[in-house]
């Protein structure tokens, strides 16, 4: 498996990491807040490129926990990380992608999710999900 050399010189620089298996799936946990690097665009985008292709690569099945715990208009503001990694899914790894979870949202998810819309498909879109506690918050 492969290991970014940022994480292996400062632990927790990037925060993609996987966590265990689901429904035969790899289940991948990213938390932007716990990053220390946040705004590395260049090392976050081979982070989730060279995890998610030496694990999953493009065809094993895989489940993206996105927690947005923490999330703040510092990380909304690297606008150029999240449609790079929106970018990067949706022509390397959508595929296989079972579903994205999305963790403790709150007012800035339509946010982000209206900035990297056109950076993702409809199928990609399709497979976002929110916690069912996130889902009574967002319905009403």
């Amino acid at each position: 498996m492969w290991v970014c050399p940022v994480c292996a010189e400062a632990p927790g620089s990037h925060s993609l990491r996987e966590i265990g298996m689901e429904e035969g799936c790899v289940v991948f946990y990213t938390c932007p807040a716990e990053a220390s690097k946040y705004n590395d665009r260049e090392g976050i985008l081979a982070h989730y490129e060279n995890t998610l292709e030496s694990r999953v690569g493009t065809d094993t099945p895989w489940i993206w926990v996105f927690d947005c715990r923490g999330f703040t208009l510092k990380h909304l503001i690297e606008v150029n990380i999240a449609t790079g990694v929106a970018s990067l899914i949706n022509t390397r790894f959508e595929k296989n992608l079972n579903k994205i979870i999305i963790l403790n949202s709150y007012w800035i998810v339509p946010i982000v999710l209206h900035i990297v819309k056109p950076f993702i498909g409809k199928s990609l879109r399709g497979k976002i999900k929110f916690s069912k506690e996130d889902t009574v918050w967002m319905t009403q």
